[in-house]
């Protein structure tokens, strides 16, 4: 699932699509606009990514996952999802 997150930076008004990495556990810039035209997270200095994605932690953890809580444990538990008559009760 991915999730948009519009901003001004600058003089620039960014439209970010962005997603969360189960992989690199982390936050990911899927596709960039500025201004209505294509950019690049990469084009971008270091202060000004660095400040973009500390907002895009802060979204995430505003839509519903508190991905800058270090306690927070993403891991499913599976014996939950299993129906009782798996277990021969």
């Amino acid at each position: 699932m991915s999730y948009i997150y519009e901003t001004v930076m600058g003089t620039k008004k960014l439209v970010v699509e962005y997603c969360f990495s189960s992989i690199d556990n982390c936050i990911k810039v899927v596709e960039m606009t500025a201004d209505g035209k294509f950019h690049r997270i990469n084009w971008m200095s270091e202060n000004g990514r660095n400040e973009l994605m500390s907002q895009l932690v802060k979204d995430y953890g505003e839509v519903g996952v508190d991905y800058a809580n270090p306690d927070y444990d993403s891991e499913i538990d599976l014996d939950r999802d299993v129906p009782e008559f798996a277990y021969g009760v």
